[in-house]
């Protein structure tokens, strides 16, 4: 017997070891409660917003369609984050994902959602309705840019810490002055930035917070993976800093990040303009409102904005 249906939250540990299996077997190690604690680990929230397909009571197939609430300029909505898409090996080919992408337009239509938003193979997904929108700037700070190019600026009144919870009520106050972000809890703050091995930090001026984002060593370097500041005048000094720590720094700046992105194509030894995430809309009166509220922000003409690369 099949079944199809939106899980309860006492599945949580039912659908973690689902996911770990199918995304171990096909790809390396996963252990998502502590990949994504925000959704997975102890205090994770995620379970009820699965759709999950039970084949004589064991979980054959999951997807998770988490809401969260964009700001874009004066203009808010809904939208759906989409992950955790999962077959089991043996019940591949029964049509179970194009029934859970029904269950994701069902609850999109009950939330009155503008668009849902995943990363994921361009072509598997456009069956369903999504597509690539948005782009983002990437770039590849190196260690000889830094030494040349930086020579001159002054690093001393600057610090690099690690974030804890007392620096999350700055941090969203931050947040809240910028054209575009996902709406992030208190409790939640340290845990989303902590997503994908991420490590929260705070960047202290003259003992003063003036900067919170996230950063994840890899064998190439650093890749910093949000990065906001009070004055983006320090970015020149913070990138710096972390390149003295970690070596190679990689960085996204957003569309609307137009000094950002102006200073990294001017430094850095390498970037591109990359596709942002692939968008499925279902209000576009609502997703055209939130895209004009970056109007002023955005130097090219496209048709979405990509969301932070890495936390949301």
């Amino acid at each position: 017997m099949t079944d199809i249906r939106w899980a309860a939250p006492q599945e949580k540990d039912e659908i973690i070891d689902f996911i770990d299996y199918v995304f171990s077997k096909a790809h390396r190690p996963h252990d998502f409660a502590a990949l994504l604690p925000k959704l997975y680990g102890e205090h994770g929230d995620a379970a009820a917003h699965h759709v999950i397909v039970r084949e004589d009571g064991k979980i054959a197939a999951a997807l998770l369609a988490y809401p969260v609430v964009m700001h874009a300029g004066a203009k808010t909505c809904m939208t759906l984050g989409v992950g955790s898409v999962s077959t089991h090996p043996r019940a591949r080919g029964r049509g179970y994902l194009g029934e859970m992408m029904k269950c994701l337009d069902a609850r999109s239509k009950e939330l009155g959602a503008a668009f849902a938003v995943l990363g994921g193979q361009r072509q598997r997904y456009q069956y369903y309705g999504f597509d690539h929108g948005g782009y983002q700037l990437r770039a590849q700070l190196e260690t000889d840019n830094v030494r040349h190019a930086l020579r001159d600026v002054k690093t001393d009144a600057l610090e690099i810490t690690s974030m804890t919870q007392a620096h999350v009520p700055d941090a969203i106050a931050l947040l809240h002055r910028q054209p575009c972000y996902c709406a992030r809890g208190e409790d939640a703050y340290l845990d989303i930035l902590r997503s994908w091995n991420n490590e929260p930090f705070a960047v202290m001026k003259d003992g003063a917070p003036v900067g919170f984002g996230a950063k994840r060593q890899n064998p190439n370097g650093c890749h910093v993976a949000e990065l906001l500041l009070e004055n983006e005048a320090d970015f020149p000094a913070v990138m710096k800093k972390l390149s003295a720590e970690h070596g190679d720094l990689s960085i996204c700046a957003a569309p609307w990040e137009r000094e950002r992105a102006r200073w990294l194509a001017a430094v850095c030894e390498d970037y591109s303009l990359q596709p942002g995430c692939m968008f499925k809309i279902y209000d576009r009166e609502q997703t055209d409102a939130l895209c004009a509220g970056l109007d002023s922000f955005a130097p090219l003409a496209q048709p979405l904005f990509v969301a932070p690369p890495d936390c949301v």
